[in-house]
């Protein structure tokens, strides 16, 4: 009973703050969710993994698309334990180390999300990026032709990481 009023309440707190966002209120949509997140966390018993994970999830999205990849991961960070088999939030994680220049915390976070979803080629690419970064390029080249093999890659991405040094063969 007290699991499905936790779902209710997170669904309607979804539903506005979507509506917040989608109207120009970011900023009011962001905090409605901070707070849901906060009343679920802070619940007893707590709220069930999933209900707390889809306000997750969607705030760090928001939070991501409005350039702040400092507030994402420390909010992934904060809510880590939740975060087993969310192969996609670790993708996040990783990509929001990766904007603050944070690669070997990336290359961390995206060989977790890599473990659940060992073909998901942007998540190699991005990996491979951070490795250049990192200076780690027969690592990084290894990941972009093991992306290559998935399907094509942007020339943009192909051409970054050539820059980078990355020993890429034409094909």
């Amino acid at each position: 009973m007290q699991a499905q009023r936790q779902q209710n309440a997170a669904r309607e707190a979804l539903v506005q703050a979507q509506g917040l966002y989608n109207g120009g209120s970011a900023d009011a949509a962001m905090a409605l969710l901070q707070d849901a997140l906060s009343v679920a966390e802070r619940a007893s018993p707590p709220a069930p993994v999933a209900v707390q994970l889809s306000l997750v999830r969607e705030l760090a999205r928001m939070e991501l698309a409005q350039g702040r990849a400092a507030a994402v991961l420390e909010l992934l960070g904060r809510v880590e334990p939740l975060l087993a088999g969310q192969a996609d939030l670790w993708a996040v994680r990783a990509n929001a180390a990766q904007r603050l220049g944070r690669h070997q915390e990336a290359v961390q976070f995206y060989a977790t999300a890599l473990q659940t979803r060992p073909a998901e080629q942007r998540w190699l690419l991005g990996s491979a990026v951070s490795l250049a970064a990192l200076g780690q390029l027969s690592q990084a080249a290894e990941l972009a032709e093991k992306a290559r093999a998935i399907g094509p890659v942007s020339k943009d991405v192909l051409g970054y990481l050539r820059q980078q040094g990355v020993a890429l063969p034409d094909k």
